[in-house]
């Protein structure tokens, strides 16, 4: 990957996370990132989630009127996992809708804003037309891309940059089961398939170091500091996370998507610690289905995954210090410059 400029398709399935990551993508397309490198979103991708994928397209569609980047194409992905799922996702974390259902929306036309090519041919086609040069970050379940390398195969995966995925666990730690991740549970054949299939090691975000670190960001200083900004961005995620949070009693602020999206922006101010591993997820266990497994033998083990080389950096720590600095500049707040985190 030695251009430096780097294209970015931005696959989510929006609630407020994701949409505050992509928030950060599109502001920083306005400054040079460390390594002189630049940044630019090429596509914006939906998948089921968080919401529905028609809530969350639209969601896409009203983050971008919000923030006045209605040229960002947005194509809709997949409505479902790729094999059915046995069980009933009924806690909606986000909301049946991904912004906890509030209401008063931007208003958005989908005949005309949507883009007619799925999703899927969209992730091949901008590949093959800027091969080497497109990077993933993979915000949502993997269906999308794990469909793309279904359909495309070699074809796809040769011409790939970097791929960036928040998802997974290293400790067994789950969110939506007692130990399985919510994107990586709600499609774990999707998962398998994208770290098998993948050319090189994906950089993966898993879900213990975006809550158990200290990354210096309170609820309060997020609704009554940040959330005091007059912007529409910042004005429609304060108004869901507000109904979403206090009535919960969250204290810390926790923001998964952006914190990865931070991370591939910010390598430096934000990874405090990466190690390689071989990583697999567990697909047939009774408790452990959708439960990310690292080889932490690492070649003194007898079993399959002996021998197996790395296919992922796992992030295992985040650094705090700069997150708020860096979410204070995504929500336009004043006298707040990430200039000094791109030296």
């Amino acid at each position: 990957m030695e251009n430096k400029n780097r294209l970015v398709v931005y696959d989510c399935d929006i609630g407020t996370d994701d949409a505050w990551g992509l928030a950060m993508m599109l502001r920083a397309e306005e400054v040079l990132l460390p390594g002189g490198r630049r940044s630019k979103v090429v596509a914006i991708t939906t998948v089921n989630g968080n919401t529905d994928v028609e809530n969350g397209t639209l969601n896409a569609l009203r983050v971008l009127h919000t923030l006045n980047r209605r040229d960002v194409p947005v194509f809709r992905g997949c409505a479902d996992s790729i094999v059915p799922r046995t069980w009933q996702y009924t806690y909606r974390f986000h909301g049946q809708d991904g912004f906890h259902d509030v209401g008063n929306y931007p208003e958005v036309n989908l005949e005309q804003e949507l883009q007619p090519e799925h999703a899927v041919n969209a992730m091949y086609r901008l590949a093959s037309e800027n091969p080497g040069q497109v990077d993933f970050l993979l915000c949502g379940p993997l269906t999308n891309f794990a469909n793309c390398i279904n359909l495309y195969g070699s074809a796809f995966l040769d011409k790939i940059g970097g791929v960036y995925i928040m998802g997974g666990n290293i400790f067994g730690k789950g969110n939506v089961t007692k130990s399985a991740e919510f994107n990586f549970m709600m499609d774990p054949e999707a998962a398998h398939i994208t770290l098998e299939r993948l050319r090189r090691p994906a950089l993966i975000l898993p879900w213990e170091p975006c809550i158990d670190g200290e990354l210096g960001v309170t609820l309060d200083w997020r609704l009554n500091v940040l959330g005091a900004v007059e912007h529409p961005f910042v004005e429609l995620l304060t108004r869901a996370e507000r109904s979403m949070l206090e009535p919960r009693g969250f204290v810390k602020w926790i923001s998964c998507d952006s914190l990865l999206t931070a991370a591939y922006l910010f390598p430096e101010a934000m990874i405090d610690d990466q190690r390689d591993y071989y990583a697999t997820v567990e697909l047939s266990g009774l408790h452990t289905r959708g439960q990310m497994v690292l080889d932490h033998l690492r070649g003194r083990t007898v079993d399959a995954t002996h021998g197996k080389p790395s296919n992922v950096r796992v992030v295992r720590r985040l650094k705090g210090e700069h997150f708020r600095t860096i979410i204070g500049w995504t929500g336009f707040l004043p006298n707040t410059d990430v200039a000094h985190l791109c030296v």
